[in-house]
């Protein structure tokens, strides 16, 4: 049995908010390919901090959904920056039927510091996010920003 298929057995709903922001960190440490820190699983949802080679970000994961659009809630200013996660339903890859948070593909990511967001803000909806700061980095970019952050 593989591991897909004991997740699919086991808990179908990938798509549950505790679930879908642990797939948004797996995608940051698949993407980090397990260089320099260790990222452990979430303690809280859908906000968490994440501390990668001495560069402390918060994490904030959603789904683009057509019933509502996604919005982000901003970590504590005193990080450095935020990584924002997005599962895009409408971004299916090919031979991929359906929408799979472990599909790499299918995740879109924008590394922003924080000085660059609102102080006075709280969330952020993705269309607003997409204006500043254009359609957000693919899975296999992730890690180049990462290291681009780290040693500025």
């Amino acid at each position: 049995m593989t591991r897909a298929a004991f997740l699919d057995w086991c808990h179908p709903d990938l798509l549950e908010e505790r679930l879908l922001h642990a797939s948004a960190l797996w995608q940051v440490k698949v993407a980090l390919d397990g260089a320099a820190g260790v990222i452990s699983p979430p303690e809280r949802w859908p906000l968490s901090e994440l501390d990668w080679c001495g560069c402390s970000l918060a994490l904030a994961s959603a789904r683009a959904d057509g019933e509502r659009p996604a919005v982000f809630r901003l970590g504590s200013r005193s990080l450095r920056a935020q990584l924002f996660c997005l599962l895009d339903p409408g971004v299916v890859s090919p031979g991929s039927a359906a929408i799979n948070p472990l599909d790499p593909q299918q995740w879109r990511f924008w590394l922003v510091p924080f000085y660059q967001l609102h102080p006075d803000r709280q969330s952020i909806g993705v269309s607003a996010l997409q204006r500043a700061h254009g359609e957000g980095l693919i899975h296999e970019d992730l890690a180049a920003a990462l290291e681009a952050l780290v040693h500025r």
